[in-house]
């Protein structure tokens, strides 16, 4: 639901790496995020998106960085989805959350930053930051809503996550 930061050719910070459509946060629509926004979106866009990755691609003097995913065993993978749809489904609290993040930590711990988990950890550290209900998120123990609605983003670190508020949308 719009969590990748894009500028309005659907760059993003990292070099050759575009997004456009549901995964896309260009702050175009706010927090009202309905499917025919991101259709609206995705065409719009998308045509922006390709237009200018395009024309960077034919810039392009070097190769640019790749990041190779590790392999994560297959009962790994499925004991991840099973987690984060249990703790980090649609309703969460504290307590699942919690116990996913420390789940999460020893995994990478184990098997180094794999995309997979990186992705779970972001998605998990984010529910248990918000200490509020609003749109998608639920938390049953944070029923009601924080005034005013405010917007965040989260970056990554070396060994960390990062929060710090997201500057191009104005709280509502």
């Amino acid at each position: 639901m719009g969590g990748v930061a894009t500028d309005l050719d659907g760059r993003t910070s990292v070099p050759g790496l575009f997004a456009v459509g549901e995964c896309a946060s260009t702050g175009v629509h706010g927090a009202n995020r309905l499917a025919s926004n991101s259709l609206l979106e995705a065409a719009v866009f998308g045509r922006r998106a390709g237009v200018a990755a395009r024309e960077e691609m034919a810039d392009l003097s070097q190769p640019l960085p790749s990041i190779a995913p590790r392999d994560l065993p297959d009962a790994l993978l499925a004991d991840l989805r099973r987690r984060m749809s249990r703790d980090a489904g649609v309703v969460r609290d504290r307590a699942g959350l919690g116990e996913l993040v420390a789940w999460l930590d020893s995994q990478t711990a184990i098997h180094g930053p794999a995309l997979a988990l990186v992705a779970a950890r972001l998605v998990a550290s984010a529910a248990l930051d918000r200490r509020e209900s609003r749109g998608a998120h639920c938390r049953a123990d944070y029923p009601g809503l924080i005034e005013p609605a405010f917007h965040t983003s989260i970056r990554t670190a070396p060994s960390s996550v990062q929060y710090a508020p997201d500057l191009r949308v104005a709280a509502a």
